[in-house]
């Protein structure tokens, strides 16, 4: 049941984003739409922001498929092109939210990306853990800007240039 609901409040959230300006989505019409009440929402989530994120992770893994894929370069594509065909959504966010909260929606993505498709080279394993998992997030960081600033621009490199460019930086990392 627990998940349930917060794929419930999860897909809400997306659809009332898709309809109204974030500033106008309350918790109030969230619980609404779901059919629960506030204090449901707080059982799952400490506020609006937390919400996003999630949600953000949810539409991605439902929508783009992004986690199925074998390749990083596949994983980012469908990742990619599911930001470009949902652009009203992401204008939405970026607009009304501030680039913290942008960050902490779509650093989970690419790091799980990061996790499922890239193996370190033999240099890089044989480094601590703690340096690798440095490594990895300061690429997550890295493409994470890249990729909002991306968006920004208004989509202006196609998303097979910006695979490419962010594929060149990681194969210098992990080859």
């Amino acid at each position: 049941m627990r998940k349930k609901t917060e794929t419930l409040l999860c897909v809400a959230f997306m659809e009332l984003l898709r309809k109204y300006p974030f500033p106008k989505i309350t918790i109030q019409k969230i619980a609404q739409q779901c059919g629960v009440n506030r204090q449901t929402f707080y059982y799952y989530f400490d506020n609006i922001y937390d919400l996003m994120t999630k949600a953000f992770e949810y539409e991605l893994i439902r929508e783009s498929h992004m986690y199925e894929e074998t390749s990083w370069e596949a994983a980012m594509e469908r990742f990619l092109c599911w930001m470009k065909e949902n652009r009203a959504i992401i204008k939405n966010m970026l607009i009304n939210v501030e680039s913290s909260y942008m960050r902490r929606a779509i650093y989970p993505v690419i790091m799980r990306s990061m996790i499922n498709s890239c193996c370190p080279n033999q240099s890089v394993q044989n480094r601590d853990a703690e340096s690798d998992e440095f490594v990895r997030h300061f690429l997550v960081i890295g493409i994470t800007q890249y990729i909002l600033e991306w968006v920004e621009s208004d989509y202006k490199e196609s998303v097979n240039d910006v695979i490419r460019k962010l594929f060149f930086i990681i194969k210098k990392v992990y080859e």
